[in-house]
C-alpha cells in the first residue's frame, strides 16, 4: 500500500516537472531536460516496484510413493514347490564337495515343513564310500549347513524277515498312440519328476512296464506311479515322444531307462 502511494505522488510531481520544463525552457535545452525527467521518474517507479513484489514460494517436489512389498504366501503349492527345489539344489551342491556323483533322499515324510520352519532333519546319500546319511540343518535365517554322518552297524538282527510281496501291476488298457497318453497325462508327471531328482543329483531313471519307477543308485524315496504308461509295444513310438521333449530314452531287459 505504501508502494502505491509513493507511486502516485512521484506522479504528481513528475507532471509538475514536466509542465515546469515546458514552460519555462526552450530552444535546445528542452528536449534533454526533458529525456532526463523521464528516465528518473522511470527509475524511481521500478525500484518501488521490485521491493514490492513477493518472491513467489517454491512448490516442494513430492517424494515418489514406494511401492508396498508383498510378502509371498509360501503356501501356494507352486511356490513351495519352488521353494523345496532350491533348497534341494543348495543340499546338493554341498553334498558334491565331498564326491561328484552323489545322490540323495529326504529321510522325512514332510520336507518343506524343515525348508518353511527350520530344524534339521536327516537324508540318506547314495554314491559315497564310507557315508550312507547325512545330518540338514536349516535355521530361520536361511543358513543351510549339512554334515556327513559316519554310521556303526550294529549285530543284525536274528528275526528273518518277511518275504517281500509281489507288486501287482496295474491294469491299464493299451493306448494305439502313446503321444495322447503323454499330452493328457504323461508330460506334467514327468516334468515334476525330473525336476525333483535332478535337484538331487540324479541324471537317469528306470520306468517299469507297470509305470513303476526305480533309480539306479537303489534309493528307496517315494516316487509317484506313471498311470497308464503305454505297453511294451508302443515303447519305439513313446522314445521318439521323449526325444522330441529332451529325453532320452533306451529300452533294457523290458524296463525303459529315461536319461536328461
Amino acid at each position: 500500500m505504501k508502494s502505491d502511494n509513493a507511486i502516485r505522488n512521484s506522479t504528481s510531481i513528475f507532471v509538475g516537472i514536466i509542465v515546469a520544463i515546458a514552460a519555462f525552457v526552450r530552444g535546445a535545452l528542452l528536449l534533454p531536460l526533458l529525456l532526463v525527467a523521464c528516465s528518473v521518474w522511470g527509475l524511481y517507479v521500478l525500484q518501488h516496484l521490485r521491493g514490492s513484489l513477493t518472491a513467489v514460494p517454491k512448490k516442494k517436489a513430492k517424494a515418489p510413493r514406494r511401492a508396498k512389498f508383498v510378502v509371498p504366501d509360501i503356501e501356494d503349492e507352486p511356490l513351495s514347490d519352488i521353494l523345496l527345489l532350491h533348497v534341494n539344489q543348495r543340499v546338493t551342491a554341498a553334498l558334491r564337495t565331498a564326491g561328484s556323483n552323489i545322490t540323495w533322499e529326504w529321510a522325512t515324510e514332510d520336507p518343506l515343513a524343515i525348508v518353511k520352519e527350520g530344524g534339521r532333519c536327516l537324508i540318506r546319500v547314495h554314491g559315497l564310500d564310507g557315508f550312507e546319511s547325512a545330518e540338514v540343518v536349516l535355521d530361520k535365517q536361511a543358513h543351510l549347513r549339512c554334515e556327513l554322518i559316519n554310521t556303526v552297524p550294529l549285530r543284525p538282527n536274528p528275526t528273518t524277515a518277511s518275504p517281500e510281496k509281489p507288486r501287482i501291476p496295474a491294469e491299464t488298457p493299451p493306448l494305439s498312440n502313446p503321444r495322447i497318453w503323454y499330452e493328457t497325462e504323461g508330460r506334467a508327471a514327468l516334468e515334476g519328476i525330473v525336476a525333483d531328482l535332478s535337484s538331487r543329483g540324479h541324471h537317469s531313471m528306470t520306468v517299469q512296464e507297470d509305470g513303476h519307477i526305480q533309480l539306479a543308485d537303489g534309493s528307496t524315496s517315494v516316487l509317484p506311479e506313471l498311470h497308464g504308461f503305454p505297453p511294451v509295444g508302443c515303447w519305439e513310438k513313446l522314445k521318439q515322444v521323449f526325444a522330441g521333449d529332451g529325453l532320452a530314452a533306451e529300452e533294457t531287459s523290458g524296463k525303459l531307462v529315461l536319461s536328461w
